[in-house]
């Protein structure tokens, strides 16, 4: 059962499902449609899109007002989204929401079938509440387009040297190299990158997304649609993020082997999270997305003992659902003897605990507030033993 968790007080809160769905639609070509008094939109364009300063993007907020939530006349979004559609001529329109047309329980699909007949172009509508985090939102936009857009009959065995990168935004991998060397690293491994959800490829190459042979889920936003295709097509998948050198040998031996055989896998954390273990040993705690956490820890249980202090690597990830919980995070940040995550971490750590503290931004944690110290991780050039020893 899970508790119940309401506030954070010390710590800070990862980007909202609205914005991960905005995030994940930046390049498509649509309209990104958030029901809202307006304010969220703000913070997305903000804090959380770099992509702002170098590219366009349809976004419109409907400015729910009092007398329209308390009267439920969804009318006037219809009417203004109609309106933005015949000035803007987008792809398709994405039909997303924060906390108050949750509350007043907005009929998401209902609407979108409305702007449909009346604009006669597709509408996904993506009902999300403002409660949860981005990891749910993306998954969640990214699982829409794939069954509104894209057609499970084209997967074939025969793709087997063509692979999907799912779960691909700023919000995880910024707008540095990593999203280019991660490319590369299975570019260089002899895959062909069939599609990148959603960074760096067009409406149409998304469309065929069925046309490879895996999907490799680089973060936990990509997780839900790679199983949607899985029941859809049969399509395998694996999870991992080729995080250094070995890391990336073995997911690269994992997606051989899964095209091959067609069962799903995993890169897993050699030591899981225990409190107990934690403050036994001083072990050194990832904290960060889960797929990218396990990765990280996975590499620096890889090293030889001494390069790690002779401590076991531990992972910590946010629920998709509820985040980390502060009474469970707090004690856990304290009993380590080294702690790897975003700067703003650092407000739960006290004098001694931990021993060190490296900092590894993370987009969808702080914003733009450290982007430019974010390193490049996602390849085979990074070391965990480099960056152990800054």
């Amino acid at each position: 059962m899970k508790k119940d968790y309401q506030t954070h007080v010390f710590t800070s809160t990862y980007t909202a499902d609205v914005s991960g769905v905005c995030s994940a639609m930046y390049e498509l070509g649509g309209m990104s449609v958030l029901h809202d008094p307006s304010g969220c939109n703000s913070t997305y364009s903000t804090h959380d899109e770099p992509r702002w300063y170098d590219s366009d993007s349809l976004m419109f907020v409907s400015g729910l007002d009092e007398i329209t939530a308390v009267m439920g006349d969804d009318s006037v979004l219809i009417r203004d989204v109609v309106k933005a559609v015949e000035d803007l001529h987008p792809r398709f329109i994405t039909l997303c929401g924060a906390s108050i047309p949750h509350i007043i329980a907005f009929d998401y699909r209902g609407v979108a079938y409305l702007i449909e007949k009346e604009c006669h172009i597709p509408v996904l509508p993506v009902p999300t509440d403002g409660l949860k985090s981005y990891v749910s939102g993306v998954d969640l936009a990214f699982r829409a387009f794939v069954e509104r857009f894209c057609d499970p009959l084209e997967y074939q065995e025969d793709f087997r040297d063509r692979i999907n990168l799912l779960g691909v935004t700023p919000l995880d991998f910024s707008v540095n190299q990593n999203v280019a060397m991660m490319r590369k690293t299975f570019e260089d491994a002899g895959f062909i990158i069939n599609c990148c959800m959603a960074m760096g490829d067009s409406f149409e190459q998304m469309t065929h997304a069925y046309r490879a042979g895996c999907n490799v889920v680089v973060s936990s936003a990509g997780r839900k649609t790679a199983r949607f295709m899985n029941r859809t097509a049969g399509m395998p998948y694996v999870e991992g993020l080729p995080v250094g050198p070995q890391i990336a040998s073995a997911l690269i031996s994992m997606i051989r082997e899964t095209i091959r055989d067609r069962k799903v896998r995993r890169i897993e954390a050699d030591a899981a999270m225990d409190s107990a273990e934690l403050s036994r040993t001083g072990g050194i705690l990832v904290i960060g997305e889960e797929i990218f956490a396990k990765s990280l820890t996975a590499a620096v249980n890889g090293l030889p003992p001494k390069q790690r202090d002779e401590a076991a690597a531990y992972a910590m990830w946010p629920d998709p659902e509820e985040g980390i919980a502060e009474e469970d995070l707090i004690p856990a940040v304290r009993k380590a003897k080294i702690v790897i995550a975003d700067p703003l971490y650092k407000v739960v750590c006290r004098e001694g605990a931990p021993e060190r503290f490296i900092a590894f931004p993370h987009e969808a944690y702080s914003g733009r507030i450290f982007r430019k110290e974010i390193p490049v991780f996602a390849g085979t050039e990074f070391s965990a033993a480099s960056m152990l020893n800054r």
